[in-house]
Order: C-alpha cells, then structure tokens, then sequence
C-alpha cells in the first residue's frame, strides 16, 4: 500500500482524509473501551460491590500499563514518516525492534500489577470489594503482559495506512467478550460463576486471541507480503530503540500523568463506600467512550503529520492540525450536549441502583462541561507525536493535573480548605479547571511548533 498523498489541501478534503483514517481507529478503540464498559455493565448487574470492585481493579490494571503503552505510541510516527518516504527495510527493522521492546515492557505492566495487588488492601475498602478486585486482577497479569503487543502491531497497521486491519481484530475481541463475560461471570454454559472475577479471565482470553491473529495476519496477508514485517529477521539495533524510547517516554509519562489524575479518583475515594465509587464509575466510564471519538482523530492527526512531514510537507502538516482541532472541538461540543440530554437515561443504563444512578446523572454534568477542552487536548497531543515534539507534553500535563489540577480537586473534595468538602464532585471540578489549563498550553505548543516546521523548510 502507497502512502496516503493527496494535493489538494482545502479544509474539506482535509476533513475527508481525517475522517477515512479517523473512523476505523475510532471504531476500533470504541471497542476496546466497550470491553471494559461490557465489564462495567454485567458486574453492576449482578451486584453493587461487584461493581465497585471490577471499578478497583481495572483502576489498578490502567494505572499500571499507562506509561508502557505510552512508549509503545512512540513506535507511530516513527512507522509513519518511515512510509511515506518508502524505506521498507528501516520500517521493517523498527517493528521488529519495538517487537523486542515489548518482551522486557509486558513484563514491567505485570510486575505492576503485582505490586497493585498486595497494595490493594491498604485502600481501607471493605473486604469483599477488596477480594473481588484482587481476584479480577490475577488473570490481568497475563493481559498486561500482552498488552504491549498488541499495541505495536495496533501502531504499526494504523501508521501503514491499514487501520481497519486494527479495527477488525479488536471489534472481533469486543463481540466474543460479551458472551464470555456473562457466562464467566454468572456462570453459564457450563463454565463456572467467578463474579466480577470472570471480567479478568474474559479479557485474558480476548488479549491472547488478538495477539494471536496479529501475528498470524502480519505474516500471511497479501497487502503486507512486500514489508515481510516478520520475515527477514532484524538483529536488534540499539539506536532504532533508544528513538522509540525518546519519543515513546515522554508520551507514556504525559498519558501516566493525565490517566493517573483521573484514575486516582476512585481509589481517593474508595473510604466513602460501593455507591461513590460505583458513580464515579459509571460516570467516567461513558466519558471514556466519549473520549475515543476524539482520540480517534488524534491518532489520525498524529499518522497524517507524520506523513506529510516524512514528505517534506510542512505546509500540508500544519492545515491537518488545523483542521483536526476544529473537527475534535466541533464533535466533542455535540457530544457534551448530548450527554447533558440523556444523562439520567445513560445512568440507568449502567446500574439499577437508583443511588448509584443520581450520582453518575450529577457527575455527568461536569463530563460534559469538560469535554470541548479534553478533545483539544488530546487531538493537540496527536498533532505533536506527529511532529515528534512529545517532550513538551510530559511537561504540560504535570502543569495541568498535578501541579495545579490534584492539589485544588483534592482539597475540594476532601478538605475544608474551600469549605465543606465536597466528596467526589470536587474531584470533578479539579478535573474541569486542568482540563481548560492544559488544553490551552497544549494547542499554544502546536501553534509554535508547526509555524517552526514551516519557516524551517523556507529556511532550507
């Protein structure tokens, strides 16, 4: 497959193009996340603790394989302008070496969710949520082990222009997880009722079939037989390492930084019982689908800069961000209203606890608030991976959410620095004020470092 070039450079067929790459990443990453919500769903079916616990755990599990999929992203802009200049053998070399990259990374996420298992019960949690969590954790040391893998082939397709080749193999994962979780949950078919356990050992499952047929299409499709990805064994090279390392840790520490913000809540707020956090939980978790539209495009930013930039393109570079912020913002104002309509039926549909329900209802109204500047944010860190430029977003995001956003949420919510405390929804407030501090640092830095990409190529 050539790379994606196109001539002409209007918004609309900028937009075009976005949306053609943008709509199978995001249907593919939809899927993803409609694992963890198909989760969500059957464990508040069956209980309010399971529920809460399932919310523990995947906490646990996201917070631990952060960072190592962040250094995996690293591995897409440099696949992308790889393509678009046509140096076959160098792609090739790059994919098997973020291949090998992956061996001592996996076994990092485990050793992680290791160590989140015995600091479980420090949480002061109630002893069956803990239990739950814990046995819903086991199984995920396998899927973070995997986990990393599935990530570089994820990259490497989507930066080949292949994207749908991505989506496919994790809507398939999505479909077979419905069946396998309810029966492991509830035990049907014979296999046996684990509870919200049973959502750990579906996603073990699933992240090995993926990996599996990854591999299996890497070797054997027609479209890829040109690039033998896995033939033609690559020795290791210590240079092509260290750059997925430079551009992939800057990445894994900004999305550490923002993930871990959010995803500390539910544990800050575990003391105050299974309705808390089961709120928050249902809350955050339509949030996240939300979150994956926008992500979409960011990654469709991200592979299109990277190509126009491998083609000496900077002008063409800077009108793809461009016109990606203006569709990520345009999207995410719909979303936020839709979310403000629905948000009491969208609660409904996660739990039938009608305590449960009234505070994801209210929490919903802050996510709705905040997901213009999320969107900007996240399509703004798309567009700076695609320049290579992902320092700078490690250093924004610990601005954002824990210089500034952690310290003013906690005290709201947990202290009477400001007044009575205002439990999770300060919380939720500390998240609005980062979110509009950082998306406006993020889309200054994009501001500058296209305009310097173009005045260097008049320069050249």
């Amino acid at each position: 497959m050539p790379p994606l070039t196109f001539t002409d450079s209007t918004f609309a067929a900028n937009s075009l193009r976005m949306f053609k790459l943008a709509l199978p990443i995001t249907i593919g990453q939809l899927a993803i996340v409609g694992m963890s919500v198909t989760d969500i769903i059957i464990a508040g079916r069956l209980s309010t603790n399971d529920l809460a616990a399932v919310t523990l755990g995947s906490t646990v599990f996201n917070l631990s394989i952060m960072l190592v999929l962040g250094i995996i992203l690293g591995n897409g802009p440099i696949i992308g302008q790889l393509f678009s200049a046509g140096k076959t053998d160098a792609l090739r070399g790059q994919f098997q070496n973020c291949l090998w990259l992956c061996l001592p990374l996996g076994l990092l996420c485990s050793i992680f969710i290791g160590v989140g298992i015995v600091l479980l019960p420090q949480l002061d949690s109630p002893a069956e949520i803990t239990g739950i969590a814990t046995r819903y954790l086991l199984p995920m040391i396998g899927s973070a082990f995997l986990l990393p893998y599935i990530m570089a082939f994820r990259t490497t397709f989507e930066s080949m222009g292949q994207a749908r080749t991505a989506m496919v193999f994790n809507v398939a994962g999505f479909v077979i997880n419905i069946p396998l979780d309810y029966a492991l949950v509830m035990g049907d078919w014979g296999l046996p009722a684990l509870g919200g356990a049973g959502c750990g050992w579906a996603t073990f499952c699933i992240s090995f079939l993926i990996v599996a047929g990854e591999t299996l299409y890497a070797r054997r499709a027609s479209t890829l037989q040109a690039y033998q990805l896995l033939g033609s064994r690559q020795p290791i090279n210590i240079q092509q390492l260290k750059e997925t390392l430079r551009i992939g840790l800057p990445i894994g520490g900004a999305i550490l930084a923002e993930g871990g913000f959010f995803l500390l809540i539910p544990l800050l707020v575990a003391h105050l019982g299974a309705v808390t956090v089961s709120g928050h939980s249902v809350a955050i978790s339509f949030d996240w689908m939300m979150f994956m539209v926008p992500m979409g495009i960011s990654q469709a930013i991200s592979i299109l800069v990277a190509h126009e930039m491998g083609l000496q393109r900077p002008q063409q570079a800077q009108r793809i961000c461009a016109t990606g912020l203006g569709l990520t913002s345009v999207i995410a104002l719909c979303q936020g209203a839709f979310v403000l309509l629905f948000r009491e039926q969208i609660a409904a549909l996660f739990s039938p606890d009608i305590a449960v329900q009234e505070l994801a209802a209210t929490l919903l109204v802050y996510a709705a608030i905040f997901r213009v500047f999320d969107a900007i944010n996240i399509g703004g860190n798309g567009a700076l991976r695609g320049y290579k430029d992902t320092h700078i977003t490690l250093v924004l995001a610990c601005i954002g959410y824990w210089l500034v956003g952690f310290p003013l949420a906690y005290s709201l919510a947990l202290s009477d620095f400001w007044g009575p405390a205002l439990g999770v929804e300060g919380f939720w407030v500390g998240i609005v004020i980062a979110l509009i501090l950082t998306a406006s640092l993020t889309s200054t830095r994009v501001y500058f470092t296209a305009r310097k990409a173009v005045l260097r190529s008049y320069s050249a």
